[in-house]
């Protein structure tokens, strides 16, 4: 391969602490560093675009499904250009596409100038997305998707979806009406409510009144609401489950609440006895190492058509270079509902 993976590269890096205070901007350090040559079956990437995403603030804290690495740059998802590759076949052919590509697990993220990952982990992107939209169509419009098609095999007439301003409530709200499923979404502040109903939400409750349990609990039953969609967890979980009918399934995908325990969740051993309820989980990273590489394609391609057909779009706040990264970065982890941040790493 050539002297580019061997050069010093920049990116964010992550710094590991014991300090809860500590916004996510001060969990990561600006680093330059060298790249190690390819392994079998890895790629180089320019990175054009990278997005913050709930995941990768948790990782921050140390409290995501892999080990923080410190030390390691940072970033689970983005875009560029492959322009190395030590991958067979198929990675010689990925040679000069526009990709977008997941970060290696226990390896170097993306938040940095080039990225080392699997050539597996990289998907063709269609001419006609952005780079900042591509680099935003695995870990949360992939959600979506699975999510609702998960919902469908349960058999659900309709979904809860808890937080459902967040990226990933937007895209199960906009899959599941091209399904034909309705939606029930509940937000934490006034300002989504139009925003929602006008996105094809069947019904967006405001969780501050003091009849959306009970409003939630009528709508539940009308529209026969038996699955919810959750990235808060702790008390969030059990208190939905409650009001929705027996033999309803939660499927959580996140945790959003600012807790430092090491679980974030609380559920009523009572209804999973006597109610029926089940609660599963769902993480994308799991799904895709498990799935078959024509079912990932498969999920890639029915996505990129969404978005080239205007049905799902990613809301960006700020697309920033590295100088202004660390202020976007604690706005967003404050303001999720502003849309995403991207980093563009290689901006002069």
């Amino acid at each position: 391969m050539s002297e580019l993976a061997m050069e010093v590269v920049k990116g964010f890096a992550l710094k590991l602490s014991d300090d809860n205070e500590l916004t996510s901007s001060q969990r990561i350090k600006l680093t330059e560093k060298s790249l190690p040559k390819l392994r079998k079956g890895q790629v180089l990437v320019k990175m054009l675009a990278a997005p913050v995403n709930p995941s990768d603030l948790v990782y921050l804290l140390g409290k995501y499904g892999l080990a923080p690495n410190n030390g390691a740059f940072v970033g689970f998802e983005g875009c560029g250009v492959v322009v190395e590759a030590n991958a067979g076949l198929y990675g010689a052919w990925l040679k000069g596409k526009r990709v977008a590509l997941s970060a290696q697990p226990g390896s170097d993220g993306v938040w940095a100038e080039y990225a080392i990952t699997k050539a597996n982990f990289c998907l063709p992107v269609r001419k006609e997305l952005s780079d900042e939209q591509a680099a935003t169509i695995i870990v949360n419009p992939c959600t979506s998707v699975c999510l609702v098609e998960r919902a469908i095999e349960l058999g659900a007439k309709a979904i809860v979806i808890n937080a459902a301003a967040s990226q990933v409530g937007k895209g199960v709200i906009r899959y599941a009406k091209l399904k034909g499923l309705k939606t029930i979404a509940t937000v934490r502040s006034e300002t989504n409510v139009t925003a929602l109903e006008k996105l094809g939400a069947t019904s967006v409750l405001l969780t501050s009144k003091e009849t959306f349990v009970e409003s939630l609990k009528q709508q539940a039953k009308t529209f026969n609401a038996t699955v919810l969609v959750d990235a808060v967890a702790a008390k969030d979980t059990p208190m939905l489950l409650k009001a929705m009918p027996n033999s309803s399934t939660a499927i959580v995908y996140g945790r959003l609440t600012e807790t430092f325990d090491p679980f974030g969740g609380l559920f009523s051993v009572a209804d999973l006895i006597f109610r029926d309820i089940r609660i599963e989980g769902f993480w994308l990273a799991k799904y895709i190492g498990d799935a078959s590489p024509l079912k990932v394609l498969a999920l890639s391609s029915k996505v990129q058509k969404l978005f080239a057909q205007g049905i799902f779009k990613t809301d960006i706040y700020a697309s920033v270079g590295f100088d202004d990264f660390s202020q976007a970065l604690d706005h967003y982890a404050k303001n999720k509902s502003d849309g995403k941040v991207i980093l563009l790493p290689n901006q002069n």
